[in-house]
Formats: C-alpha cells, sequence, structure tokens
C-alpha cells in the first residue's frame, strides 16, 4: 500500500505565522519569566503563563492603540494579572510588549521553514498567511529572509473583520486566488486554526510548535498533525 499525498490536488497552502513560521516561542518564554520575577506574580506554570501573555500581546500588537486603550480592561483579563489594579496591569502589560518586542528584533523562523516554503513554490503551490498578528510585522520578517514573494496573499489582524476561528479570513483568500476549499490545505498551531478551518471546509492540519499542547492539538481533532516543520516536510513527502 502506497504513503498518502497529502499534496495531491492541493494548489494552495495557507499558514498562520506565529508558532507555524515565526519562532517566538524562546522570547516569550524569556519575557515571562523575567516579568513574573520582576513584578512577583503568582504563577499558573510557565506554559500556561506564557499562552496568557502571547494573548495579551497579540491583542497589542493587531490592534491600533486607540483600541488598545478601549478594550483594554478584555486584554487585560488574564488570570496573571488578578488582584492587581487596571493602572498596575497596564504597567505590567507595557513590560511584557516591550521586553518582548527587544527580544524579537531578529526574527526566527522554525527550522526547516525556508525549505519549506521553497519546495512547495518548486511543486507550483501557490501560498498565503492568515495571522491575528499584524500584517507589517509578518511582511517585515518575511522580507529579512527574503521569503515574501512567494506568499501571493498575507491578511494580518487589520485585514478581517472576524479573526479565527471565524472562516472568514480563509474564505477571503479562497475569494481572490479562485481557489477551491478542497484544493486548500490550512497550517496552524492552535484550536482557533483548526475550527477555522473546519468552518471554512478546509482540511487544517495542526503543527504542535506553538505554545498549545499536544493533546490539546489532538483533541480538536484536525486533517492531521506534526510535531514541527520538519515533520510536515516528510508528510509532504518533500524531504
Amino acid at each position: 500500500m502506497g504513503t498518502k499525498d497529502y499534496l495531491e490536488g492541493i494548489k494552495l497552502i495557507i499558514f498562520d505565522y506565529d508558532g507555524v513560521l515565526y519562532n517566538m516561542i524562546e522570547p516569550l518564554r524569556s519575557t515571562v519569566i523575567e516579568g513574573t520575577q520582576k513584578f512577583q506574580l503568582q504563577s499558573n506554570g510557565l506554559n500556561e503563563d506564557m499562552r496568557e501573555v502571547f494573548r495579551v500581546l497579540e491583542f497589542a500588537l493587531s490592534r491600533t492603540v486607540a483600541d488598545q486603550i478601549l478594550d483594554s480592561k478584555e486584554m487585560l483579563d488574564i488570570k496573571l494579572l488578578n488582584g492587581f489594579a487596571h493602572l498596575k496591569r497596564l504597567r505590567i502589560a507595557t513590560f511584557f510588549y516591550g521586553d518582548f518586542r527587544e527580544r524579537t528584533t531578529e526574527p526566527l523562523l522554525f527550522d526547516g521553514v525556508i525549505e519549506l516554503i521553497k519546495k512547495l513554490h518548486d511543486r507550483g503551490i501557490k501560498m498565503a498567511i492568515l495571522s491575528n498578528s499584524a500584517k507589517k510585522y509578518i511582511k517585515k520578517t518575511l522580507e529579512s529572509y527574503d521569503l515574501q514573494k512567494y506568499f501571493s496573499i498575507i491578511l494580518g489582524a487589520a485585514e478581517v473583520i472576524k479573526v479565527k476561528p471565524d472562516p472568514e479570513g480563509l474564505l477571503k483568500i479562497l475569494d481572490k486566488e479562485k481557489i477551491s476549499a478542497k484544493e486548500t490545505l490550512f497550517i496552524g498551531d492552535m484550536i482557533s486554526d483548526t475550527d477555522a478551518g473546519k468552518n471554512a471546509g478546509i482540511k487544517t492540519i495542526a503543527v504542535a510548535s506553538g505554545i498549545l499542547p499536544r493533546e490539546k492539538l489532538v483533541a480538536a481533532k484536525p486533517f492531521a498533525l506534526v510535531d514541527n516543520i520538519r515533520e510536515l516536510l516528510a508528510l509532504f513527502q518533500l524531504t
């Protein structure tokens, strides 16, 4: 019995950014440890703290300053900041944001990302990005690796009205590319990615390289699951 060809009939692959292409894990871990110690925060476990702080960072990176102010209570509603007054929460969140930005001035891609992108391009497969992060940061990273030319469409939080798990962004990309859902794969690292794919009728491959535990990704029942980009290359028979 032959090995399954996951790329058979596929014309487009849509990637999430953080945790799939962009390796924000190490700088995020360092930022959380530094901030937790500096402000003597009550940790709920490092991995849980990282997920909460990333939620705050993603909120801040994807919205205007005005929206951050208007929605600041929602942005700062995390267990790690329980018991602090609102102004103190803002101060701590500002530290997390500034420290993380300093640690990511030289963006790092996961091992195998460049090889994957170039080999998919050689196969004639179109590529796009849908992320809850800001488009300008995504473009800056891609440009630093000379990879922007491989992506026909990049949609960040500002380019959609409803972010994942709503399928709006995925459907918008399909419409622009004139490619059907069944000819598309979506690759993400969060349950919201898998749910967005299902809502759009797109098969989603989960990559357990982000901040979500593998068992939670398994429970979301993606089309396929790999631990990292190197495994994805093998799944696609591109090694």
